[in-house]
């Protein structure tokens, strides 16, 4: 008998996997954060009940506080440590799909909380051949989920037809076009065939995740809302992929911002109230500051800058 056949023997022995429990990699891209990466770790070491997963967390940070380093070394044998020299959240994300073995993605922020049962809701939907990618809510602590009633007739429309590019799905309800990606899953398979994460968003890489579901459904994929899949969104203010509140985090919101509107083909109208909102909030409501010379300034090179970046491959390819 040649090792071939040996080897064909001996795998068509093992139990078939369930298809009802796929194997699922979860990935966490983490930058500069403590407490809240080391919460996360043990909500998927201690509490996760689904069986088979992974968890890869993908380590952007030049350095750890020791407490933190000593915990990381405490389940070193039980997840996947990747350190990488580079800061760039779509880029770690595309890391990680090239080193996960699950034929599900589940991608988590570093200072999440799932609620119970979290994997299983994610695992469940792709039992569906058509589901290529799951999202679910990612209220903030203490947060309640809206229902429909909370909605008016031309915002649950919007939703509907892929509209509501901004709106954060933390529905009771099923139908949704895109995801936050905080809480998102996806066919490994899928996402390779779109081309991964677009690398061109930078620092707060807002967008990106909108971007990435938009090349999902243009693909032919089905976005499903998992209202189960949920999760605490602790949005802690310091570390992760967010710079200072000053010039530099306002270039590069308004930067990632046009950049986006180019990718997902958002026609001028739109881009333009969507600006100026944006210019309102980040610049004019900063008045007090005393830096809004600086802010103009910056707020103007991003836009410049976004409309001039060229755009991916595979996203010009769309």
């Amino acid at each position: 008998m040649t090792a071939s056949t040996k080897l064909a023997t001996l795998w068509a022995l093992l139990p078939a996997r369930d298809p009802a429990t796929p194997f699922l990699s979860v990935v966490i891209p983490t930058l500069n954060r403590e407490q809240p990466l080391c919460t996360t770790l043990r909500y998927f070491l201690e509490q996760e009940t689904y069986a088979p997963f992974e968890v890869i967390v993908v380590d952007q940070s030049e350095r750890h506080e020791p407490q933190t380093v000593a915990y990381l070394d405490s389940v070193a044998s039980r997840i996947r440590l990747e350190r990488v020299s580079f800061k760039s959240l779509p880029r770690a994300r595309n890391h990680a799909l090239k080193m996960a073995k699950g034929e599900i993605v589940v991608f988590v922020d570093d200072d999440v909380e799932p609620w119970d049962g979290f994997l299983a809701a994610h695992a469940a939907p792709y039992a569906d051949p058509k589901v290529w990618m799951v999202t679910g809510p990612s209220p903030a602590p203490g947060g309640q989920l809206t229902s429909r009633a909370e909605l008016s007739d031309k915002a649950f429309s919007d939703l509907l037809d892929g509209q509501s590019i901004h709106l954060h799905p933390d529905f009771d309800y099923a139908p949704c076009c895109w995801g936050a990606g905080c809480n998102i899953s996806v066919r490994r398979a899928a996402a390779e065939r779109i081309g991964g994460f677009d690398e061109t968003f930078i620092a707060n890489a807002v967008g990106e995740d909108a971007e990435f579901c938009y090349r999902i459904t243009r693909a032919g994929g089905i976005i499903h809302y998992a209202a189960k899949a949920a999760l605490w969104h602790v949005q802690v203010v310091t570390g992760g992929t967010r710079t200072a509140s000053g010039p530099d985090y306002v270039r590069n919101f308004a930067r990632n911002q046009n950049y986006f509107f180019r990718a997902v083909h958002v026609r001028w109208p739109g881009r333009l109230k969507a600006n100026w909102q944006s210019y309102r909030r980040l610049v004019l409501n900063r008045y007090a500051l005393g830096r809004m010379a600086a802010l103009h300034w910056a707020f103007a090179r991003g836009v410049w800058s976004g409309l001039r970046l060229p755009l991916a491959t595979h996203v010009s390819g769309n």
